[in-house]
């Protein structure tokens, strides 16, 4: 999804760690751990800041804590800068300074990336899999949710629960057309029928968009379209007096996109990789939000945030008590869980299952999304996660 967002942190988070550069030997057993996050940290087309400040929230967290079993951990960011070539170069570093593994990122192009970890054995956890099915299928890959295909197919899910005419609106990039071709999929799952109304992406006028939408007189509409272009059609169809349903992936409202639209958010629900930011009663959540104010205050603490630093408390819990020397010795520590482990932010993660939920994302633990609403303009938490495929 398309974030403009530009932050004098990303910067300096990309400064930090470049200089703390090893051999490609693997890490020596008393030496930092060195974890890596590729991603579109900061680009003209897609930024994600945030990203960054909560997984070094989280290191520094554990770091003051004692690190992995007495090591420090380093993590460097790298910036794919919305290009694939600029990605597999991140995964060749990864693999040549004997990074152990890779973590949360959000990035457009695992399919690119992701052959050059399998060759290193290197993982990749906890990724968002912004790209899509690649994340989700890699042997490599450990994810801790459904990431963007779970909230496209809930996106469907959720707006079919309104009745069976339903609408999705999509941009005209392949990344936009994918999503909704899964969100017509999760609608058709739970018996509605769905209809596709494309739209140019960025789009400064998009009435054209919204009569095509009111044409159609949907029980719902959902969205897949760029963050920019979710607050445009909303306050269209708001304006134009449509009071049904609106739903769209979590990651198309961050809190910034919520103020801006003001009422006209009211009611919007979403599908999410995470339990939402908001849900403070958990205490995960709470201590995220906590190790974010004393990271960065000004970061978006969004649900890509959550996802990562999600991954990096599992990282930190599956790596203690095992020898981490290289990216194998890590995967071999995410296959030694025995019992589920906790993260309350996504559901308890069980290890890669010998039957998966979907057959088309084996990787995944629960193939689950959860869903949230906007309520006197706050982010509720609207039930329990839920397999966006079951019939």
């Amino acid at each position: 999804m398309t974030r403009r967002i530009t932050t004098g942190l990303v910067a300096g988070v990309l400064s930090l760690p470049l200089a703390a550069c090893g051999g490609g030997d693997g890490e020596a057993s008393d030496g930092p751990v060195k974890i890596m996050s590729i991603g579109s940290f900061e680009s003209s087309v897609f930024s994600t800041p945030q990203v960054a400040s909560a997984l070094q929230a989280r290191i520094s967290a554990m770091n003051a804590d004692g690190g992995i079993d007495g090591r420090k951990i380093e993590l460097t960011i790298c910036n794919d800068k919305f290009d694939p070539n600029e990605a597999t170069a991140c995964a060749q570093r990864a693999v040549t300074e004997g990074y152990v593994a890779v973590v949360g990122g959000a990035s457009p192009f695992s399919p690119q990336f992701l052959p050059v970890l399998e060759k290193g054995e290197i993982p990749l956890v906890a990724g968002s899999a912004s790209s899509g099915a690649p994340e989700l299928q890699s042997p490599i890959s450990f994810p801790i949710n459904a990431g963007a295909p779970g909230m496209s197919l809930g996106n469907g899910r959720i707006a079919a629960a309104a009745g069976n005419n339903t609408v999705v609106v999509a941009s005209d990039n392949e990344g936009s057309q994918t999503g909704a071709d899964l969100t017509i999929e999760g609608a058709e799952a739970a018996g509605a029928e769905m209809t596709k109304v494309t739209m140019k992406l960025g789009a400064p006028d998009v009435s054209a968009t919204v009569a095509s939408v009111l044409d159609l007189e949907p029980d719902a509409v959902a969205l897949q379209v760029v963050t920019e272009d979710a607050l445009k059609v909303v306050k269209g169809l708001r304006q134009a007096g449509y009071v049904g349903p609106v739903s769209g992936p979590g990651s198309l409202f961050p809190p910034a996109s919520l103020e801006a639209l003001g009422d006209f958010a009211e009611g919007v629900q979403m599908t999410s990789r995470t339990v939402p930011s908001t849900a403070t009663d958990i205490p995960q959540v709470q201590q995220f939000l906590d190790e974010m104010e004393a990271e960065d205050p000004d970061a978006q603490p969004d649900d890509l945030a959550l996802n990562a630093w999600t991954g990096m408390l599992l990282l930190g819990e599956v790596m203690q008590g095992h020898d981490i020397t290289d990216g194998a010795s890590v995967i071999d520590s995410l296959t030694d869980v025995d019992e589920p482990i906790e993260l309350g932010t996504v559901p308890d993660y069980a290890g890669i299952p010998d039957t998966p939920d979907a057959e088309e994302y084996p990787r995944v633990p629960e193939f689950a999304t959860v869903a949230s609403v906007v309520e006197d303009g706050q982010v509720r938490l609207d039930g329990d996660f839920f397999n966006p495929l079951d019939g």
